[in-house]
Order: structure tokens, then sequence, then C-alpha cells
């Protein structure tokens, strides 16, 4: 068994305004089309945001069924959920219509019957859920769901074999947790017990072991952001390089995967940080050497100084785009607020318990309860609790009360110190 595993591919997407990146992200989906193809893949698994938008443009949908018209020719199946970009506030998304040309079958639950190859439809209720089936190998998903949503339908998650891959278009937290912030909403031990993990949303690729089986992310399979640059350069005292992610799909072989990597178009990501313009446009002008005629730079400057945008911008007329973004440092006055004394909030009684709680010793630690059965007049019970239950009992009890005659000490409560208000609340104390 050998399948294609894809996912946030975002057909459509306009990267920085441009047209001509949507088409780069076509190209990036066609190629590994064609490569999975010569794969020899059984099937193809997409997690998730195949388009940009849930209203793709005409001309967006028209790429996606040339594409998935390579796997159809080849008779190869593919199973797909919805990603978070890919869903419709209606029932229905641009899934729906490439489902209907036959070129992929949408995984979950669904409000009618579906009919075809390679598909299990299970009545649950009022409701279907759709399973994909290749030669005994379960293949469960659901589309993109809130945190507590997935919750309510991870039972209809668990597959009824252990040959089984499981798709979702989620974050997984211990993931996530890795190098990225974004909210996540399962974390590995809410995923049902699967032989592998098809996912989507996070656009890093990720190879995980878990369990005996493959938690995989295979990543956007083109540079969405500047986090997923090919190179990043850090050219404040000195200059740092560093290589960044690859861009691709993945190639499971008998639940094992290999990562195929696609070329793309290089973005470069700099930061130059200078005290002044003249440090800074000579800083730029060392990073502009890295770059080539078809490279996207995003550039961010941070100076003192105002810049000479046009100026630094000159540096770069080679590159295919530059994104220039300039934040303005300013010196930041640090205050320090006096913190009142602890005689100044907390009284004679509690500044001699607090003393005693500060101590390393058991022992000394163990003597704390004591003085509080002292202070508040409990000396005669063993504990705090056998005085709440016998008071509970006298009040209940009327005429069996049990008088509580040993004279509680009351604090002196002071008003003010040094002329000024005594704080009354933990707030006071620590200031607004």
């Amino acid at each position: 068994m050998r399948f294609a595993h894809f996912a946030d591919i975002h057909l459509g997407y306009e990267q920085y305004n441009q047209p001509w990146r949507a088409e780069d992200i076509t190209n990036a989906f066609r190629l590994a089309a064609k490569k999975a193809v010569e794969e020899k893949v059984d099937f193809v698994v997409i997690s998730g945001d195949l388009f940009h938008r849930s209203y793709p443009t005409p001309k967006t949908i028209k790429d996606a069924i040339e594409i998935l018209e390579i796997f159809k020719e080849q008779k190869i199946p593919v199973f797909a959920v919805e990603g978070n970009h890919d869903r419709s506030v209606r029932d229905m998304s641009a899934y729906h219509l490439l489902e209907k040309l036959g070129l992929l079958t949408i995984l979950g639950l669904r409000k009618n019957k579906i009919e075809r190859d390679n598909v299990l439809c299970q009545k649950i209720g009022d409701v279907y859920f759709v399973k994909g089936i290749y030669e005994g190998i379960e293949i469960v998903g659901e589309s993109y769901k809130t945190r507590w949503r997935i919750d309510r339908i991870k039972p209809l998650l668990k597959p009824s074999t252990s040959e089984s891959i499981l798709v979702l278009h989620q974050a997984v937290k211990e993931v996530i947790d890795i190098e990225l912030e974004i909210a996540y909403e399962l974390t590995l031990n809410d995923l049902p017990k699967a032989r592998y993990y098809a996912l989507g949303h996070v656009h890093l690729p990720k190879i995980l072991e878990f369990d005996g089986s493959y938690v995989v992310y295979p990543g956007s399979i083109e540079r969405y952001d500047a986090r997923e640059a090919s190179i990043f350069v850090d050219y404040s005292e000195s200059l740092v390089k560093r290589e960044g992610c690859k861009k691709g799909f993945v190639v499971v072989d008998n639940f094992k995967p290999k990562f195929i990597e696609i070329k793309t178009r290089n973005l470069l990501n700099f930061v130059v940080n200078g005290e002044n313009y003249s440090e800074v446009e000579k800083k730029t002008s060392e990073l502009a050497k890295f770059a080539e005629n078809e490279d996207l730079v995003v550039l961010k400057i941070l100076c003192r100084e105002e810049i000479d945008v046009k100026k630094l911008t000159q540096l770069f007329s080679s590159v295919k785009h530059l994104e220039l973004r300039f934040e303005r440092l300013r010196e930041k006055k640090q205050e320090f607020k006096e913190i009142p004394a602890e005689n100044q909030f907390f009284n004679e009684f509690e500044l001699k318990l607090l003393e005693i709680l500060r101590e390393e010793s058991e022992a000394l630690r163990g003597s704390a309860i004591e003085i509080i059965k002292e202070h508040f007049g409990l000396g005669e019970f063993k504990s705090l609790k056998d005085f709440s239950e016998i008071e509970k009992s006298g009040a209940e009890k009327g005429s069996e009360k049990v008088e509580v005659e040993k004279e509680k000490k009351e604090t002196k409560k002071i008003d003010s110190v040094d002329g000024k208000k005594k704080p009354k609340t933990l707030l006071d104390f620590l200031g607004d």
C-alpha cells in the first residue's frame, strides 16, 4: 500500500497581492501531482485547505479540476477533508463540485448518502459518516472543527480496524509547541488509535512518531509567509544565516512516510538592526548579495533613526518582489515602583505566621497550625474540622448546642502607618 499525502495547498492565494504568486502555487501543485503519479501511489489524501478561499474564483476552480484530473486519468482515488479556508457558511463548498465531477471524495459527516467505489457510508441517526476504503485500509476523516466541536465527534473518528489512516485539518498541541505560536484543538492523547495520522493546518513539514504510529504534517506546498522562508538572515551585531524549511508532500509506503521536496521560488527573510541609517544601509547592501533575480524578499529594518526607504529598495531592484517593513526603535525609560514594607499591610499575627511559614524546618512550619488555633481560640479541638463539625451540630440541635466559650483574641486594627492609610486588600498592597 502506497499513498500520497498533501495538505495546505491554498490554490488561488495571491500572496503580497501579486497574481503571479497564485500561479506559483498552481504550478507547485501540478508538479507535485505528477511526481505522486511517478511514485506509483495507490491513492491520494488531501488534509484540507486545497483552496485559499471558501469561494474560489472560476480560474482557481479550473486549475483544481485540471490538476485533480491527473489522478483521475490514472484511476487514483482522492480522499479529502475541508480545511478552515475551504469551508463556507453554507452546506456546500467547492469540494462538492469536485466530488460531483468524480475528482475526490469528501470524508466525514454528510447529510446525504454517498455511493461509489472505495467508499463506506455509515448511517448515524439522520446523517451519514463517509469513510474511504482501499484494499482493507480504512481512511477516516473529518473537516476542520473548532476545539469544542471536534470533542463532540471524536467517538466517530475511531477506526474499526488497526490498518487505518486518520485524516484531519487540526493543530495538535505537541507539534505546534515545538516552534509555532498558534492555537491548538487537539493533543496527541486526544487522537484515536490509527496507523497513520494524515494532518493538515500546520504549514511547516513535521513528521513525529507517537505510540508506534506516525503523526505527519506535510506542510504547505508553497511558501505561505515569512516564517516559511527558504533562508533566514539576522544582521544585528553579526550576520547570522540559517536555512529554512523545504516544501513538498509526503509519500507513505506501508505507513512509513517519506518527504518529497518540490522546488519552489525562494523566499528570503532578512532582519537588519542598526543604530543609525548609515549602519543600516551598509548591512542591507551586504544582504542584497544573497538575493537572486526570481526571489521574494521580506526585509525588516529596526533602527533608531528615520531611513530612506526608496534608497534601500533600490538595492533589491533585481528581485521579483520586495516587502520592506520598518520599525522605529525608541528608548524605553524603565520605571521602578517602590514596594511597601510588609508591616504596612500585614498585622502582627500575620507577620509572625509568615515568618514561620518561610522556615525550611518542617517542625517549625508544622507549628503554624497551633498558632492559628491559639489565635482563634480553637486550642481544645484537635483540628479546624472538629470545630466546624461541632459548631454545625450545635446549630442544628438547638438545646444541645455546643458553646464555644474560649475568648477569641482580637487583633487591633491599624488604620494608618506614618500618617498613611493602611492598605486593606492585597491589591492595595501591591498597588494598581
